[in-house]
């Protein structure tokens, strides 16, 4: 967990992992912040019984993990299974439960459309970008969709898209987003695709290509180069540099290795997203 709890209860070595986030709690303060952040994730289903089983044998709440098997029938209402977990250790006050509640509510009420992309735009946020692509999919299949919700659905599975390094999905969803919204900002991106995997050269002919503005294209090379100057200062940039200066002074073969270290890092920064 990211944010920071106070635990009072008891917490444990190995913790808890949700498979969908990758998102692992380790007592049953991070287990009730998870849940209520989490919640789009159980709108037909609910956690599975080895969170039960964690609840048990891991953090001794053996009478509430009895009284949570009891409601996993797909027939009982699923608040019930949430209020009886969210009240056991105090963790939330009354009302903050009647709120999440009320919201688990609400999100229940929206278009499939609607809780298919929040759930898609949090896998994003949790590194599961392949996961958060089937639920785009899905959202996107759904009848009668607005043409600017089409759009916002479209924008975003471009972003998951860069994130698996697909660069050719990445530019056509920008491109399609672009086309049900005029929002620059979708252009914007489907601009820098384009010049991280073909170059700015081409990346400007294709913008010109769809009639934008000399005016635009000017802004969006200045938006790219700022972009360019905060990567070279990040700790990526660095070594980025660094490997540029040995293969600029006769050091070849270190920057080379240096490289295939940084190449190895990126891959292992985005293998759960890959593998996913």
């Amino acid at each position: 967990m990211r944010e920071s709890l106070i635990c009072i209860g008891k917490t444990t070595k190995n913790g808890y992992c949700f498979e969908d986030t990758g998102i692992r709690v380790f007592s049953y303060e991070e287990l009730c912040f998870y849940l209520s952040q989490h919640m789009i994730c159980y709108l037909s289903t609910l956690p599975g019984e080895d969170l039960l089983i964690f609840l048990r044998e891991e953090l001794g709440l053996s009478k509430l993990s009895r009284q949570l098997y009891k409601l996993l029938d797909p027939e009982k209402d699923q608040m019930k299974y949430f209020a009886a977990l969210f009240r056991e250790g105090n963790y939330f006050t009354e009302e903050e439960i009647r709120d999440i509640l009320d919201h688990y509510r609400e999100l229940k009420n929206e278009p499939v459309f609607r809780q298919e992309k929040k759930k898609g735009d949090l896998y994003v946020k949790c590194g599961r970008a392949q996961k958060a692509l089937g639920c785009y999919r899905k959202a996107l299949k759904q009848p009668k969709l607005p043409e600017e919700e089409k759009g916002a659905l479209y924008h975003n599975q471009g972003i998951a898209w860069m994130k698996l390094f697909r660069f050719t999905d990445a530019r056509l969803s920008f491109l399609k987003a672009y086309r049900y919204t005029g929002d620059e900002k979708s252009l914007f991106y489907y601009y820098c695709v384009i010049a991280f995997s073909e170059g700015q050269e081409c990346a400007g002919k294709e913008l010109a290509a769809l009639d934008a503005s000399d005016i635009l294209l000017e802004a969006f090379e200045d938006r790219l180069e700022e972009m360019k100057e905060e990567f070279l200062t990040s700790a990526a940039g660095v070594c980025y540099r660094k490997i540029l200066y040995m293969k600029e002074n006769g050091r070849a073969q270190e920057a080379a290795e240096r490289k295939a270290e940084m190449v190895q890092s990126l891959r292992h920064d985005f293998r759960k997203e890959i593998d996913t």
